[in-house]
């Protein structure tokens, strides 16, 4: 086994730089699940690729896209509008002369998913023998060195993701040209048309064309009416304005000025940055760092993407905040962010945007970006935030009911109260309830209930004092107020834990402390509480799968004579949202670590467990990505503190107390 993974490790060392000469390159997400992108990107940048998570920025672009058109079409829709390089317009500059056009044929070369031969251009670089006659590089003893060819300038090249693995397994970077897919010069994209003009334009065609026109509209169903203030965005990626492209970015460059002062008064980098440490979990990210103001409006910026269903989006936005909350020092220009890992050109503009603003500058104004300020003055945005807060609702069914005209939480009782799920009428019900903080006192003194309750329905067999109870979440990274209380319940007999859920639930609804059961997971239970099995990179489901309880959580006790009238009696404590989870002993590091950091943490420490030791985590544990066994890294822990602190260093990731793992 250690054998394998020097072995392993040596070979990603020799072949470290296959694409380090190569542009800027951009996966295209298309016909990929995330874990697929996150695998394709992190192979990638392993071999010393340029990554960036920005298509205008790219030259090169890798997807699962054969046809010429559909790639072009891709580029459009990610706001890169472009003209195809013909033979004749792709003319290359060769030893003080022009290279002849190359002619469109036929080949017998395969694209990988049909039979038969395909037709494509050939791009290929070819050269004039002394004798004159042409010959193609993949023959020829004359080949043109590659500093001659002059690179057409703002082009960009779509190929098909079958380069990537072909380079890796022969450890250099192979040509391109049996690859390629569509060669496009970069264009401005053309104003949009007003309804006028296109009226004109309509009217231009010939008569026969309308009529022809007619008749097939004839037979096309009447489309669906939408709600009055309804925006139809075609791609996630696009604005909510309607718009079929989005503005290109005004890209940030460091002026001569800029670098002379950078060098002067830049803060020393932190190891990370001068290492580029790629994952989250490999630096110390404190609660409140000094940058918070600018992190707030990515966040924003994030969760706009959130709301357009552009995943790939909000793990980009996602990347570049854990990197700007990682960073010990204020960052006052925005060469600084370029420095980063996961930062680009897109956010040191948007940097520029917010230092313009008053950001950083102590201003009565404070710092802002038109971009973010989108959440709250679009309209529609607006209401898909409100609906994306309602507990049970995710984006895509806050765009559903959207769609169906409503525009607050009235709409949805008045007109559509049967059609939500219990779990969502819950949601609406509390709706402002839930968007309270709950204050860290609250939050240990609904822990001592629980740990009470799970000793009582334990008590009969003599183990119910041997209860531990950790409050995880938000409370341990430190947060004032946190969104909903974590609860891990955990005790070194497996007999205690199992189906202890189920029992510490009943006795908490018995006295009226739980008034609603959200879900209820036996999924450890069940697999007689093992580490979650191993089958290959599946991922469905989800990142835990430990019993577990979300339940609605009012604390029953209250003066009875407070209130008048209808509210005489009635209870007045806030309703909470509470997660109730158990783990088994032998693994109770892996899940208190599972529990406890930010989203993005969380998301990079699997990342890392699984290309730096091909190991597969999860709140379950740890298993051999290899040979599937379970790796116990905690036993010799003995407190929770203990094994969490083993699980982390086994993991390579080293120790950082929770307060340090605030990621966003």
């Amino acid at each position: 086994m250690i054998a394998d993974q020097s072995s392993s490790s040596k070979e990603k060392t020799e072949h470290v730089s296959i694409f380090s000469s190569q542009p800027p390159i951009f996966i295209l997400p298309m016909h990929l699940s995330l874990e697929e992108l996150d695998e394709i990107e992190g192979r990638l940048v392993d071999y010393g690729g340029n990554l960036t998570y920005d298509i205008a920025e790219a030259s090169l672009v890798l997807g699962k896209v054969g046809r010429a058109k559909r790639a072009a079409l891709e580029l459009r829709t990610r706001g890169v509008w472009t003209e195809e390089l013909i033979p004749n317009s792709a003319s290359r500059t060769i030893g003080g002369g022009v290279e002849p056009p190359h002619k469109r044929r036929r080949t017998d070369q395969y694209d990988g998913t049909k039979d038969v031969p395909v037709e494509i251009i050939d791009f290929s670089t070819e050269s004039e023998g002394e004798d004159g006659a042409t010959n193609r590089d993949v023959t020829s003893n004359h080949l043109i060195p590659e500093q001659k060819v002059e690179v057409i300038k703002n082009s960009i090249t779509v190929l098909k993701l079958e380069w990537l693995d072909t380079s890796i397994t022969s450890g250099e970077c192979v040509s391109q040209d049996p690859f390629v897919v569509y060669r496009g010069r970069k264009i401005p994209s053309p104003p949009p048309t007003t309804k006028a003009e296109n009226k004109q334009n309509l009217l231009q065609q010939k008569p026969n064309q309308i009529m022809q026109r007619a008749k097939q509209d004839a037979g096309l169903p009447t489309p669906r009416t939408p709600p009055p203030d309804y925006t139809h965005t075609r791609r996630s990626k696009e604005p909510p304005d309607g718009s079929s492209q989005r503005s290109r970015p005004t890209l940030y460059r460091q002026t001569t000025s800029e670098h002379e002062r950078e060098e002067t008064n830049t803060p020393p980098q932190p190891n990370w940055v001068r290492d580029h440490v790629a994952f989250a979990c490999l630096r110390s990210t404190p609660l409140h760092p000094p940058n918070e103001d600018f992190i707030s409006q990515l966040v924003k910026i994030r969760q706009i993407r959130e709301l357009t269903l552009d995943e790939i989006g909000v793990r980009a936005y996602s990347t570049s905040i854990a990197s700007i909350a990682a960073y010990p020092h204020p960052i006052q220009r925005p060469s600084e962010i370029l420095a980063l890992p996961g930062c680009n050109a897109k956010i040191a503009e948007l940097f520029s945007q917010f230092q313009q603003h008053g950001g950083c500058n102590h201003t009565d104004d404070d710092g802002n970006v038109a971009a973010a300020d989108a959440l709250e003055t679009d309209p529609m945005l607006r209401v898909l935030n409100s609906f994306y807060q309602i507990w049970g609702v995710g984006a895509k069914t806050a765009r559903e009911f959207y769609q169906r005209g409503w525009r607050d939480l009235d709409d949805i009782v008045e007109h559509g109260w049967n059609t939500l799920s219990r779990v969502q009428q819950i949601g609406v019900k509390y709706y402002e309830e839930f968007q309270e903080g709950v204050p860290r006192a609250e939050s240990e003194g609904i822990a001592n209930v629980i740990r009470d309750h799970a000793g009582r329905v334990r008590a009969g067999d003599g183990n119910g004092s041997g209860i531990e109870c950790v409050i995880v979440g938000g409370y341990r990274r430190g947060k004032e107020l946190s969104g909903d209380v974590d609860i891990v319940l955990s005790h070194r007999d497996d007999a205690v834990t199992r189906n202890l859920v189920v029992d510490v639930v009943a006795s908490l609804e018995a006295e009226h402390y739980v008034t609603h059961t959200l879900s209820l997971h036996l999924t450890s239970s069940l697999r007689e509480q093992q580490t979650l099995p191993f089958h290959a990179d599946d991922t469905k489901k989800g990142f835990d799968t430990l019993d577990k309880a979300l339940v609605v959580w009012q604390d029953p006790h209250f003066d009875e004579t407070v209130g008048h009238g209808e509210h005489e009696g009635k209870n007045p404590n806030i309703h909470r949202r509470v997660d109730i989870i158990i783990s088994p002993w032998r693994t109770v590091g892996c899940a208190i670590l599972g529990w406890s950091g930010d989203t993005t943490f969380q998301r990079d420490l699997r990342r890392h467990a699984k290309k730096a030791r091909s190991l597969k985590f999860d709140s379950s544990g740890i298993r051999d990505r290899n040979t599937g066994r379970q790796v116990d890294l905690e036993h010799d822990g003995k407190t929770w503190e203990e094994r969490e602190r083993l699980v982390m260093e086994g993991l390579g990731v080293g120790w950082r107390p929770p307060e340090e793992r605030c990621t966003r």
